[in-house]
């Protein structure tokens, strides 16, 4: 677990921190002191460990008032905003193409890459005079198309390349852009993903992955912090790391 590099408490920002990894990302944070403005959407939220100072801030990416409520909570926070942490993301309903609505297409475009757009909007002028670290949260699948998963792996495709323009754009202010792309974590969104894929045991379905078992909650937010945080990672940008095994 990365330290704080001070003892000022710096500010980072976690959106969709009510979800499984943003919620892990924000309570390893919160327990190491950091000042983490967070946000969440359809779920209120309630942190496991109360450690830390944390801003809580409702963030929609459908909604142009969100980028304006998540910029006044960063704005209103004082100190360097060290990093943001991208982790807003909705799978999607696992039908082949020809039988997904195109709302649904829209609906996980936004949520999967508008999301990261809004937030960016959001602390970009503060990111810059801080030169802050970005890493987005990507999937495996922005990378490895599969069959009955359009939406989630066009949106995914499309973040990393919103990733790579943004680190473009922004390495003459200092500011790094990171996607890390994990394959199946264990969480309640991947037991709903295996429910729409038809997956009556997740045990069985599970043994047939590298080394026999998904990812960790933990393993992947202590490797999104150290990507994001460390000095050792201070050369990285516009790079998407991949997290997962062969197969």
């Amino acid at each position: 677990m990365t330290p704080p590099p001070s003892t000022s408490a710096p500010l980072v920002v976690v959106t969709g921190a009510s979800g499984a990894l943003g919620a892990a990302i924000h309570n390893r944070l919160s327990e190491a002191g950091w000042r983490v403005v967070a946000t969440y959407n359809t779920r209120v939220p309630r942190p496991a460990r109360q450690d830390g100072d944390s801003t809580w801030v409702h963030f929609d990416a459908a909604d142009d008032a969100s980028t304006e409520a998540l910029r006044h909570a960063v704005d209103t926070q004082s100190g360097r905003l060290h990093a943001v942490f991208a982790c807003v993301g909705a799978p999607s309903s696992k039908r082949p193409v020809a039988q997904t609505p195109i709302g649904e297409f829209q609906s996980v475009h936004e949520a999967n890459t508008l999301s990261f757009v809004r937030t960016w909007h959001a602390v970009a002028h503060r990111a810059r005079s801080d030169k802050t670290s970005v890493l987005a949260i990507g999937s495996d699948a922005g990378q490895a198309a599969r069959a009955n998963n359009g939406p989630y792996t066009a949106a995914k495709a499309a973040l990393e390349a919103l990733v790579v323009t943004v680190a473009k754009e922004e390495e003459q202010h200092g500011v790094r852009v990171n996607l890390l792309a994990p394959s199946l974590i264990e969480s309640p969104l991947a037991h709903h993903v295996m429910a729409l894929k038809g997956v009556t045991d997740p045990d069985r379905y599970f043994a047939q992955l590298p080394w026999g078992r998904p990812l960790t909650l933990d393993e992947v937010s202590a490797a999104c912090i150290e990507l994001a945080t460390s000095a050792h990672w201070s050369y990285t940008t516009g790079q998407i790391f991949p997290l997962g095994a062969v197969r």
